[in-house]
């Protein structure tokens, strides 16, 4: 009996180290991906769009694309596009929300915003998409926290 009980606590244990041993799979990473940047909200093109410029991150930045030189602007250079909600469901602040600090210094917690592949274009002759320069859009991040630093971006 006691064999069998000392055999069943060994196992017990070292499954349980062997468990705490594998690497974690790099595929499986967080759904969405937090960060923290620190600039001035501005607003945006759209009516529910906004910008954050002069950004700094705070710890690890978040990715950008690639965009070709000739587009590049070194204004939009430490810009990011933020995307209020519109749906009650939907995790982040309002635009009525945002529109309270633009113009301020604001530190903000964003994270990507979840985008559906879009479909693919209608044309037919293989020489138009030649032509058009392939350029990914800027990523956009939705806010889900805002805190005023209380300095004017002026």
């Amino acid at each position: 009996m006691k064999a069998t009980i000392f055999a069943l606590s060994f196992a017990i244990a070292f499954g349980t180290t062997a468990a705490a041993q594998r690497t974690p799979d790099p595929k499986s990473e967080p759904a969405h991906n937090v960060f923290v940047l620190t600039g001035c909200l501005e607003k945006g093109d759209a009516p529910s769009s906004f910008r954050l410029t002069r950004a700094s991150a705070i710890g690890q930045a978040p990715p950008r694309t690639n965009t070709t030189p000739a587009t590049t602007d070194a204004k939009d250079e430490n810009a990011y596009e933020l995307q209020a909600t519109s749906a009650v469901s939907e995790q982040g602040l309002s635009r009525e929300q945002l529109q309270t600090d633009v113009g301020a210094r604001v530190e903000v917690n964003i994270r990507p915003v979840e985008a559906t592949s879009p479909a693919p274009p209608l044309t037919t002759s293989s020489a138009a998409i030649e032509k058009k320069p392939t350029e990914s859009p800027r990523p956009r991040y939705t806010v889900v926290k805002l805190t005023r630093l209380g300095d004017s971006c002026a």
